[in-house]
């Protein structure tokens, strides 16, 4: 418990201090997402045991750091990178078939494509043009961490009925629920306390419609990464936070939210 919550404070320090050197200089969240990316497609593919070569792994890496600087306006079209990405695994299917079979090529393929474009709707939200992006990053892991700080806490104290029992034993319906109403409860003071601090008006009936859905595709996401731990009998994706296991273990959640946030905040009004 010692080790995991020294873990988690150094994580927070850092996040802080992102956050913080982000409102000075835009590219701070890039580099640090470009950091996560690279790493989340590391753990993907060669912590999960799926690839067993390093080339489609470095490879992955590289595309995974590099793009986001083309998702955020900086470098070329992400388009053009995703191609040449692609490409360069579809070499490796043909030249290397013998010790590169399909599930490695798919794995390869896709997961790094998916999972950076999820790692790029982080800073697309950070750094949203009406400047609010701070909050809505708030309301992001309010979504997520929140919402599963809540599931865990009214699962383990009124929880009988198994979620999903043989992807993720511990999780129950009642915490699921207990979850959802958490969210929005946590949706209701973030946006009172935004609107006293900022003077803005947050768009409370409209987030608190989204919640619910936006509580529910967290905790999809969460069951997905765990889906996948499972079938590869492994426990965590890695241990770069002692106690918490690795970037997809603390992020998974989060990543399958950011797209949908991503979406609503580009089709929505959600500051008035």
């Amino acid at each position: 418990m010692k080790t995991r919550i020294i873990s988690g404070a150094v994580a927070i320090i850092i996040l802080v201090a992102v956050l913080f050197l982000n409102s000075y200089y835009s590219l701070t969240a890039v580099i640090a997402i470009s950091i996560l990316a690279a790493l989340a497609s590391y753990e993907m593919l060669h912590n999960t045991g799926c690839v067993k070569r390093m080339t489609p792994v470095v490879a992955a890496m590289i595309y995974s750091a590099v793009v986001q600087f083309s998702y955020s306006g900086i470098f070329i079209d992400p388009r053009i990178i995703t191609i040449l990405f692609a490409l360069f695994v579809v070499l490796l299917a043909i030249f290397r078939h013998k010790t590169f079979g399909a599930e490695q090529i798919i794995m390869s393929l896709s997961m790094p494509i998916i999972l950076s474009y999820a790692f790029s709707c982080l800073e697309k939200i950070l750094n949203f043009s009406d400047g609010h992006g701070l909050f809505y990053i708030i309301l992001l892991l309010n979504f997520a961490s929140i919402s599963d700080c809540f599931a865990y806490f009214v699962g383990v104290a009124i929880g009988k009925h198994k979620l999903a029992p043989v992807i993720s034993p511990k999780k129950t319906i009642e915490g699921s629920v207990g979850g959802v109403l958490g969210a929005v409860l946590g949706t209701i003071v973030i946006c009172l306390i935004f609107n006293k601090i900022t003077g803005y008006t947050a768009n409370l009936w409209l987030l608190l419609a989204a919640t619910p859905f936006l509580s529910v595709v967290g905790m999809m996401g969460d069951l997905f990464m765990s889906a996948i731990k499972r079938d590869f009998g492994i426990k965590d994706y890695g241990n770069l936070m002692p106690g918490h296991g690795g970037v997809l273990d603390r992020l998974d959640s989060i990543l399958l939210v950011a797209p949908v946030v991503s979406l609503l905040l580009v089709h929505g009004r959600i500051v008035l």
